[in-house]
C-alpha cells in the first residue's frame, strides 16, 4: 500500500497564530481602531496647506553684447554668474524681508469652529485695524463675538488670565496691550445679525522676524536642469496669500539684479563729475591767466623746431597728469580694500584700469568670492568652515592684489621721473625765449593737457551715461505666479500610518504577552515546545473538588479515559518487565500532582496491578484527603522508626490500590527522603506491587523530587495549563540536565474543552463509541476497547480487552 504524501501545509503549523489572535483579537481590534479614528480627528483639524509657483529665467537676453561691454568697464560684474548663489539671495533674509514689507501680511484672521480654527484672507464683516503695544502679545490670539450692532466682545489670554472686554464699533481702544480700531462693514445688519452673533472670528498679530521665518521656511528654490531657470514654490494656508507673495518676491528680486548696476554706474558718473568740476576750475584759471598775457599783448612766436618741442612737452605732460590719477584711483582702490568691502558694488574708479587686465582679472575673481559669500552667510554663521575658506580666498585674494598695485606704482612712479626728465631736457631747449613768452608757454601747454583729460573723461561720462539708459533686469519671470492646488499636509497617509502603528503596537504587546504570558493550552504546544516525552494530558474536570478520583464518580468521563490513555502510554514508556516506580511531581504548587498521582494509581488499580501510593510530599501532604485517610502514621513516621510498614499501609476504596500517608509533618522533611531506609522501603515494596507512586513536592520550591529520583524508573512532571509556561519548560529542561536526569516524561492537566468537542464526546460514548482521549492530543487516538451491544453500560476496566482492539462474542 503505498505511503501517503506528506501535506506541504501542517494544520498544527497555524495553532500558535490562532492562538495568538484568539487570545490578543481585542487588542489587535482595539489599538488599530483607537489610531484611526484619533488620526481622522487629528487630521480635521489641519487645514489644507497650498502652494503656488513661478518660475525666474537668470541672465534675461535683452541685453545686447555691447552694454555688457560697457558695465564690465565700469566695474560691475554680473550677479548670474553662479546659479546656486541666486538661490540663496532669492531666500535671503533681506530679500525675503523686503517682500514682507510690501505687503499687508501682519495681522492673520480666521473663522473659529468648534473643532478648528479656519484661516481666512480676511473678516468680510469687519474691518480691523490693530497695533501691539506690548511684544509679548504676537503670535496670540484674539477673539470676537458680534454682540449687536453697536458693539462686540474682545477676548484674549494675557498672563495666564483670560480677558473678555466689550467696546463699540468705531470706538478707537487705547489699551495697555494694543491700540484696536474695529468697525463693521455693510455685511452687519438686521437682517443676518442673528447669523453673525454665532459666528466667532479671530485675528492674530506676527512680528516682523516671524513672518520671514515662516515664508523662508516654506520657499524652495530648485534650478531647471540643464537651465538657467529657478523654480520657486511657496507653501502657505491661503492659496491666494501665496501667489501675492511670490509675485512680490519676485519683483523684489528683479529689481535687486539690477540694483547693483544702477549703484555702480550712479557712483561712477558721480566720480567723473568731481573730475570734471576740478579740471573746469583749472581750465577757468589758467585761460585767465592765458587771456591777461594776450590783452598785454604778449605775442608767442616760435620756430618750427621749438614748436616741436612744444607739442613733445603738451603729450609728456597730458601723459604724466593720466598717470598721476590712475595712481590717485589705485589708492582709492587700496583703501577700499582695507576697508569694508561692499558686497555687491566695486569702487568707482574702477574704468581708470581699463587696459590693465590682470588688474581686472584679480577684481572680478575678489568680487565674486564676496558674492558667494554673501550668499553663504544666508545659510551658514561665519564660523562655518565653508565661509572660513572663503575668507581665506578673500584675504589670499587681496594680497596679491596689493602686491600687484605696489609694483605697478613703482613702476609709474619711474615713468613719471622719466617724463619729468624729457620735461626738464625739452623745457632747457626753449630757453632761449624771453622769460614772460615761457610763461605764456607753460600756460598754454597746462590748458591742452587738462582739455585732453577733460575729453577723456566726457568721453566715459557718455559711456556711462548710455550704459544707465541700457540697465535692465538680469531676470525676468518666464511664468507668472499660480496656485497648483493642495500639497499637504498628507492625511490619508497620516491616517494609514497612525492605523498601522496602531496595529504594529497592538502586534508587539500581544507578542509580549504571548511569549511572557502566554500559558501552554494544549499537548501539542507541549510537545512543539521540548524534546522531553509527553504522554497525554488531563481535560479540566469540574467535579474534583466533590469526586476528587475520577474513575470513582463517572468512569466513562473525559478525565477518566484520559487516564486511560496515559496508563497505556506509560506501558509504552516503561517496557521492560517488573515492578515500576514512578515519581509524580510539578513544578509550581497547584498544579494537579496529588491529583494525578491519585487518579493515575486509581486507574492502573482498575487494569489489575497491584499499586501502592506513598506520599513524600511531608511538607504539605494531601493524599489522605483525597481518599478521606487519617495522617496520624505514615512516611514520616516509618523512617524515623516509630511504625514499621504494615502499620502504615492503608487499603482504599479502590480494589488493588494501598496507600501510605505522608504522617506527620516533620520539622526537617528534606533531611528524611536521603535517609537510607527510604531505598529499603522501595525495595521491600518494589517486591509486593506491580507499581510504587511516589506523590513528591512541587520541583521550584523544594528538591525532594530530585532527590528521590535515584529510586525512580520514570519520573512524571505534571503542568498545569494556568500556570505552564515556555519559560517553566526550559527551567525545567535545565534542572534535568544539570542534574543529569533522563527518564521523565511530562502531562499538561487542566485542558480547557471546546464546547462542541464536548457535546461530540459525550455523543460518541452515549452510542457505544469508545475513542480513548489523551493519547497525543490529550484524548486517545485509536480505540482501545471494542465496542457493540455486547457489554454495554459496563465498566470499560473491568472487560478484557479484545484481541485487535475488539472484544470477542461470549467475553
Amino acid at each position: 500500500m503505498a505511503e501517503p504524501k506528506a501535506s506541504l501545509f501542517d494544520p498544527d503549523d497555524f495553532r500558535p497564530v490562532l492562538k495568538f489572535v484568539g487570545r490578543n483579537w481585542y487588542i489587535l481590534l482595539l489599538l488599530p481602531m483607537l489610531g484611526f479614528i484619533g488620526a481622522r480627528y487629528y487630521t480635521y483639524r489641519l487645514n489644507n496647506i497650498y502652494a503656488a509657483k513661478t518660475e525666474i529665467l537668470l541672465k534675461s537676453k535683452d541685453t545686447y553684447d555691447y552694454q555688457s561691454q560697457l558695465y564690465s568697464n565700469f566695474g560691475y560684474y554680473s550677479l548670474m554668474a553662479d546659479v546656486t548663489n541666486q538661490q540663496r539671495v532669492l531666500s535671503s533674509y533681506d530679500i525675503i524681508s523686503k517682500t514682507i514689507d510690501k505687503l499687508n501680511y501682519g495681522v492673520s484672521y480666521y473663522l473659529v469652529g468648534r473643532v478648528k480654527s479656519q484661516p481666512v484672507t480676511k473678516i468680510e464683516a469687519l474691518s480691523i485695524d490693530v497695533e501691539l503695544v506690548d511684544p509679548g502679545m504676537y503670535n496670540s490670539p484674539f477673539d470676537i463675538r458680534i454682540l449687536d450692532l453697536e458693539n462686540y466682545s474682545l477676548s484674549y489670554v494675557y498672563q495666564g488670565e483670560n480677558i473678555s472686554k466689550n467696546y463699540r464699533f468705531g470706538e478707537r481702544v487705547e489699551d495697555v496691550n494694543y491700540i484696536l480700531h474695529i468697525d463693521k462693514t455693510g455685511l452687519v445688519d438686521d437682517g443676518n445679525l442673528e447669523t453673525l452673533q454665532q459666528l466667532t472670528y479671530q485675528f492674530q498679530v506676527h512680528p516682523h522676524d516671524w513672518l520671514v521665518k515662516k515664508f523662508s521656511e516654506s520657499l524652495a528654490i530648485q534650478n531647471v536642469e540643464y537651465t538657467s531657470i529657478l523654480n520657486i514654490v511657496v507653501r502657505d494656508v491661503l492659496p491666494e496669500r501665496a501667489k501675492v507673495f511670490l509675485d512680490s518676491l519676485s519683483r523684489v528680486y528683479i529689481d535687486y539684479t539690477q540694483q547693483s548696476r544702477i549703484e555702480v554706474n550712479e557712483n561712477t558718473q558721480q566720480y567723473i563729475d568731481t573730475q570734471l568740476l576740478e579740471l573746469e576750475e583749472i581750465l577757468d584759471s589758467l585761460e585767465y591767466t592765458l587771456q591777461n598775457f594776450r590783452n598785454q599783448k604778449r605775442i608767442l612766436d616760435l620756430s618750427r623746431e621749438k614748436d616741436e618741442y612744444f607739442s613733445s612737452m603738451v603729450n609728456l605732460d597730458a601723459e604724466k597728469r593720466m598717470l598721476e590719477l590712475r595712481i590717485e584711483s589705485m589708492n582709492t582702490m587700496e583703501e577700499y580694500l582695507r576697508g569694508e568691502m561692499n558686497s555687491r558694488s566695486l569702487p568707482p574708479s574702477f574704468f581708470m584700469f581699463d587696459e590693465d587686465k590682470i588688474l581686472q582679472k584679480q577684481i572680478s575673481d575678489l568680487y565674486n568670492l564676496q558674492l558667494d559669500r554673501a550668499g553663504k552667510l544666508n545659510l551658514y554663521e561665519p564660523e562655518n568652515f565653508r565661509i572660513q575658506k572663503i575668507d581665506s580666498l578673500i584675504k589670499g585674494t587681496k594680497i596679491g592684489i596689493f602686491n600687484y598695485t605696489k609694483d605697478t606704482r613703482n613702476a609709474m612712479f619711474s615713468r613719471i621721473q622719466d617724463i619729468e626728465q624729457q620735461i626738464g631736457q625739452l623745457e632747457g631747449k626753449l630757453k632761449g625765449i624771453p622769460k614772460s613768452q615761457r610763461d605764456m608757454l607753460g600756460i598754454d601747454r597746462k590748458i591742452k593737457v587738462n582739455e585732453e583729460l577733460y575729453v577723456f573723461l566726457l568721453e566715459k561720462k557718455a559711456s556711462t551715461v548710455i550704459a544707465r539708459a541700457a540697465i535692465v533686469p538680469e531676470a525676468s519671470v518666464v511664468e507668472e505666479a499660480r496656485v497648483v492646488g493642495i500639497v499637504g499636509p498628507d492625511k490619508q497617509r497620516t491616517i494609514y500610518l497612525s492605523t498601522g502603528m496602531g496595529l504594529i503596537f497592538a502586534v508587539l504587546i500581544g507578542l509580549v504577552r504571548f511569549v511572557f504570558f502566554t500559558h501552554l493550552e494544549s499537548v501539542q504546544e507541549l510537545k512543539r515546545l521540548t524534546s522531553l516525552p509527553v504522554i497525554g494530558g488531563i481535560p479540566f474536570y469540574e467535579e474534583i473538588l466533590m469526586e476528587p478520583i475520577a474513575i470513582l464518580g463517572s468512569s466513562r468521563s473525559n478525565v477518566s479515559e484520559a487516564f486511560r490513555s496515559i496508563r497505556a502510554n506509560l506501558s509504552y514508556l516503561l517496557r521492560d518487565e517488573g515492578p515500576k516506580v514512578l515519581l509524580v511531581t510539578s513544578l509550581h504548587p497547584g498544579e494537579g500532582k496529588t491529583f494525578t498521582s491519585t487518579n493515575l494509581s486509581s486507574v492502573l488499580s482498575k487494569a489489575g496491578k497491584k499499586v501502592i501510593l506513598l506520599d513524600f510530599d511531608m511538607h504539605k501532604p494531601k493524599v489522605h484527603k483525597t481518599f478521606g485517610l487519617d495522617n496520624v502514621s505514615g512516611i514520616s513516621t516509618y523512617i524515623i522508626g516509630k511504625t514499621d510498614l504494615d502499620e502504615c499501609k492503608v487499603q482504599s476504596q479502590v480494589e488493588n490500590l494501598d496507600i501510605v500517608t505522608a504522617g506527620p509533618v516533620p520539622p526537617n522533611a528534606s533531611e528524611l527522603v536521603v535517609n537510607k531506609k527510604v531505598d529499603e522501603l522501595i525495595e521491600r515494596l518494589k517486591a509486593d506491587y506491580d507499581y510504587v507512586i511516589l506523590d513528591t513536592p512541587p520541583l521550584m520550591l523544594i528538591s525532594d523530587s530530585l532527590v528521590l529520583m535515584r529510586v525512580a524508573d520514570t519520573g512524571l512532571y505534571v503542568m498545569n495549563t494556568e500556570k505552564a509556561s515556555r519559560q517553566g519548560v526550559r527551567y525545567l529542561e535545565e534542572v534535568l540536565e544539570q542534574n543529569k536526569i533522563g527518564h521523565v516524561a511530562l502531562l499538561l492537566n487542566n485542558i480547557k474543552q471546546k464546547k462542541w468537542k464536548y457535546y461530540y464526546g459525550k455523543y460518541l460514548y452515549r452510542y457505544g463509541y469508545s475513542y480513548a482521549y489523551g493519547y497525543g492530543y490529550g484524548y486517545g487516538y485509536g480505540y482501545e476497547y471494542g465496542y457493540g451491544n455486547e457489554g454495554y453500560g459496563s465498566d470499560p476496566d473491568e472487560r478484557k480487552p479484545a484481541r485487535n482492539g475488539k472484544r470477542k462474542k461470549g467475553d
